[in-house]
């Protein structure tokens, strides 16, 4: 009896092209900073990011013909000119890629659990592995360079604490108290901030 071929659910068609489009502008990018990166430790970090977009780009390529769905218009070397001056620090690249290292995190793992037949899920699995990896090795050049930004710091707590009043859900309002800002609060603005300057710079450039 022939094996069941579950297709692709809506969910997982998304989430392959979501990844297609991805892998395709980081290829762009990285290959970019390939032909400018000067410190050999932060290009061993662009190279090892370059590598994990040019085979993800393969496997998805695969998956795109084996299921007989049309290959997106992904970014290509028509979208990049590698011959362009250099526009980003060494430090620069580094940083961009190990951000977008703690975004490809968050990616994987909303894939996985997007994804219902094994053969997928096992590829988003393969890639949470392969982009922690890559935070790993982006975080410790940064570190070991002083270049690894922290988030603030704050007081521990010395006891615990319930929200107790109905203003504290009002926040900031110009109308309510101020209050300090909490931990999880303090730590999504500090993402928010960080990815709001790389996109900028980005688009500077």
């Amino acid at each position: 009896m022939p094996k069941y071929h579950a297709k692709l659910t809506s969910s997982e068609i998304a989430s392959i092209w979501t990844s297609y489009m991805n892998d395709s502008m980081s290829k762009c990018v990285l290959g970019y900073f390939l032909r400018h990166v000067q410190d050999e430790e932060i290009k061993s970090v662009v190279q090892f990011s370059y590598n994990l977009s040019s085979t993800h780009l393969e496997k998805l390529t695969t998956i795109f013909e084996e299921e007989q769905i049309p290959i997106p218009t992904g970014f290509t070397d028509d979208d990049v000119n590698l011959n362009a001056p250099a526009l980003y620090t060494d430090p620069f690249m580094l940083i961009y890629i190990n951000h977008m290292a703690k975004i490809g995190l968050l990616g994987y793992g909303g894939f996985i659990s997007m994804s219902a037949r094994e053969d997928m899920r096992a590829y988003y699995r393969e890639g949470l592995n392969e982009t922690s990896e890559l935070y790993e090795r982006s975080s410790k050049v940064a570190l070991s360079k002083g270049l690894f930004v922290r988030a603030p710091y704050i007081p521990y707590p010395t006891q615990t604490d319930y929200v107790d009043v109905r203003e504290y859900l009002s926040g900031f309002s110009i109308f309510s108290k101020q209050r300090p800002l909490n931990a999880v609060e303090i730590s999504h603005l500090f993402m928010n901030i960080q990815t709001n300057i790389m996109g900028t710079k980005l688009a500077i450039s």
